[in-house]
């Protein structure tokens, strides 16, 4: 079932039962344990969980050192291809995943396992589960299905599972009659039944690499993202993530020697694939010294490989210089992550976090621009004490600091959290409602399923209208501001003194004139916002169950990501109707309310220069039906490069030429080999666009190069601060 060299690395790898982790056992079966493992993703329209699974893969690959020859394990990511096994091979026990974008298709897969096999253990283990007894009560009795659900890290309490079943040959009575180590489940008379927590594993290198021993090697298929994690934890306790319980306080790390065998491994395959990206699955990378040696793998990597392009990851959340200085090889392949989810104090007391100040904030930024590097910011809506005015303010003052990139998220209710708790939503008078998780539906076996998630719309603090308004600007936000696409406007504009939260408040405010695909646009995006919610989780599923419901889920018209499916159409749909509304808002607003000394004839031209960049920056970015675009000349008033080499330091008019300067604009060779590769995983309709923003580390990366002579190109944005100040690339032909 698993590869050869499986079997070889575990036979290197002998742990006797005596291990201190699992105690001293009896076998009393005469044949190997079949243990199916499941991260399963949804992939009707495109695959959701688009990453190698690297989580079973560590609990598979340690379950297998422990037991070795007394269990025969599988892995899946696919649904039908697990469906498929399980009616073939009829497993003893079925361990899956258990996110919030997969709880039901788990639950789902394990009713057919019990159909297929009654006598059939089913488990399920991740972070979505209620910590209270009293709902996880409520959410195994929901479950029917699942006989056992795992708490916090997998590996132990998988073994304590399998340790139990080897005991008892698989007789109910007896696998139930007493806790389990790290699991709970319900007795016959649907009492909770729950173990002492399972025991982190504080030497990580004692879970075999699933990359090196071969457990992962069906899953290079050319569909799946690399998935690499070098550490387990997090310092820090924020009440809206899982990982913010004590149990997690201690890191963890995975040996470095061992991480540096994995990335050559990755990258090699990933050469012959043509994948480009990675994702890290820390939750701090780049705060720890030793990440400084792990990026310089990835660099070697990148140069023998092509591989990786793009890395996506959550960078730590204090020691921000040295997150910096670390990752500053990588360059624009990874952005900087300034997470602070609220600038109020107040808020983020309720929280349980603190942030860096504010002044660091703008230090840091400052320093990453000159520097042409990439950051990304987070804000969550709705979070306890935030008001409409606070957020707002918020906004402006992360936007202010320089950041490119702010991503601001629609609070979600998750389980293994506060907000899933009766008392302190009633303290704070949060009201939430269900939608769609997503993309994250399929029909199996003719039955159709859904997993979903519970946001906050409204509390004490922020109405239902005050949301809505506040998603409309988170929009404009993601649209038009994140990622630079319309960086020249919002630039000229702030050499006026008229900031960027400023112009996206012209243009909300004025949206009744934009030209229609972007009233449509916009006015869609609040009507599908309205629409994809649900006061119930049955209201939810009887309506999308309804065949003209599920059909346009099926056809990408609902139950997607809004925010970049919006943004998408935006960009790839819409671009010259945003651009006009944009120059024509700031051109009105400094004709008739700014005393610029300068003619109306001039403000004019210099408008439509700057749109023409723009559009030629940005042309084809996203047309991926056309493989090769052609390049683009384009003649100018005003040398634009310089001033943007110059970080628009003074105006534009200073840079206004005697003659004509003609700009060509032209895609890489780095660049198409990614656009082949997101179309050969993804597609090219807007709902692969909506996924594709969503994997690209850095947008700025596929705006358009400029052509400096005959044979190369260069960023348009400069990339290091000192030396060469530009990435220059081989140009397509």
């Amino acid at each position: 079932m698993i590869a050869e060299r499986m079997r070889e690395t575990t036979s290197k790898n002998k742990v006797e039962p005596s291990n201190p982790k699992i105690t001293a056992y009896k076998n009393k079966r005469d044949k190997p344990l079949k243990v199916f493992f499941c991260d399963l993703t949804y992939d009707t329209i495109l695959l959701v969980s688009d990453t190698i699974p690297i989580n079973i893969g560590f609990i598979a690959s340690y379950a297998k050192k422990i037991f070795q020859e007394e269990i025969e394990i599988d892995l899946f990511k696919y649904p039908k291809d697990a469906i498929e096994h399980i009616k073939k091979e009829k497993p003893d026990l079925i361990c899956l995943s258990n996110y919030s974008w997969n709880s039901h298709l788990s639950e789902y897969v394990a009713s057919i396992a019990k159909r297929i096999n009654p006598s059939v253990i089913t488990a399920q283990g991740g972070p979505n589960l209620p910590h209270n007894n009293e709902q996880q009560i409520d959410f195994l009795k929901s479950r029917v299905f699942t006989d056992i659900f795992m708490i916090m890290e997998g590996e132990i309490t998988t073994c304590n599972i399998i340790k139990r079943l080897l005991e008892s040959d698989i007789n109910r009575e007896d696998i139930f009659n007493r806790p389990i180590d790290g699991a709970i489940f319900l007795d016959k008379k649907r009492n909770l039944i729950k173990g002492k927590p399972s025991e982190r594993i504080k030497s990580l290198d004692d879970i075999p690499s699933p990359y090196l021993n071969g457990i992962l090697e069906k899953f290079f298929d050319g569909r799946l993202t690399p998935f690499l994690e070098t550490n387990r934890g997090c310092p820090f306790t924020c009440s809206f993530c899982h990982t913010g319980d004590s149990y997690f306080t201690k890191v963890n790390m995975f040996p470095v020697d061992r991480l540096k065998e994995e990335i050559e491994f990755i990258g090699k395959k990933c050469n012959k694939l043509g994948i480009t990206n990675l994702h890290l699955a820390d939750t701090n990378f780049g705060m720890y010294p030793r990440d400084e040696e792990i990026t310089s793998y990835l660099l070697d990597s990148h140069k023998k490989y092509h591989w990786p392009m793009s890395i996506m990851s959550t960078t730590g959340k204090n020691n921000k210089k040295r997150v910096i200085e670390i990752t500053k090889v990588l360059g624009n392949m990874f952005s900087v992550n300034m997470s602070a989810q609220s600038m109020d104090k107040g808020v983020l007391k309720n929280i349980k976090r603190s942030n860096i100040s504010l002044d660091a904030y703008k230090e840091i930024n400052k320093h990453l621009r000159s520097e042409g590097r990439s950051t990304k910011a987070e804000l969550i809506m709705l979070l306890p004490g935030e008001t409409k005015e606070s957020f707002v303010k918020g906004i402006e003052e992360i936007i202010e600091t320089g950041v490119t990139k702010l991503t601001i998220y629609t609070l979600m209710l998750l389980y293994g959290t506060e907000f899933k708790n009766p008392e302190y939503r009633d303290k704070y008078g949060y009201i939430g409602k269900y939608r769609i998780v997503p993309l994250n539906f399929g029909e199996y076996e003719d039955n159709k399923v859904f997993d979903y998630e519970e946001v906050a719309i409204s509390n004490n603090d922020i109405s239902f209208k005050e949301y809505l308004e506040l998603r409309g600007l988170a929009l404009l936000v993601e649209a038009l501001l994140n990622d630079k696409p319309f960086d020249e406007f919002f630039m000229y504009a702030q050499s006026f003194g008229l900031s960027k939260i400023n112009v996206l408040r012209i243009l909300s405010q004025n949206i009744d004139r934009a030209p229609q695909k972007v009233k449509d646009v916009y006015n869609d995006f609040i009507s599908e916002t309205k629409g994809e919610l649900w006061d119930s989780e049955e209201e939810l599923i009887n309506h999308y169950k309804k065949k003209e419901n599920y059909d346009l889920l099926k056809k990408g018209l609902v139950g997607g990501n809004l925010i970049y499916k919006y943004k998408s159409k935006s960009i790839a749909l819409t671009l010259k109707d945003w651009l006009k509304f944009i120059a024509d808002e700031i051109l009105n607003h400094l004709i008739q309310d700014i005393d610029t000394q300068i003619s109306i004839e001039e403000l004019e031209n210099q408008v439509s220069n700057i749109s023409r960049f723009c559009l030629s920056k940005l042309d084809d970015m996203f047309d991926l039906k056309n493989p090769r675009p052609k390049q683009i000349t384009e003649k100018f008033d005003y040398d634009i490069i310089k001033w943007i080499d110059n970080m628009y330091t003074s105006s534009l008019i200073n840079y206004k030429l005697s003659s004509p300067i003609s700009y060509t604009f032209v895609f890489s060779e780095d660049q198409l080999i990614q656009r082949n590769d997101f179309v050969k995983r993804y597609g090219n309709d807007i709902n692969a666009l909506s996924k594709i923003v969503t994997r690209i580390s850095n947008v700025e990366s596929c705006f358009r190069k400029i052509k400096i002579d005959s044979k190369t190109a260069r960023d348009i944005y400069p990339a290091t601060g000192a030396g060469d100040m530009f990435t220059r690339y081989t140009l397509a032909n």
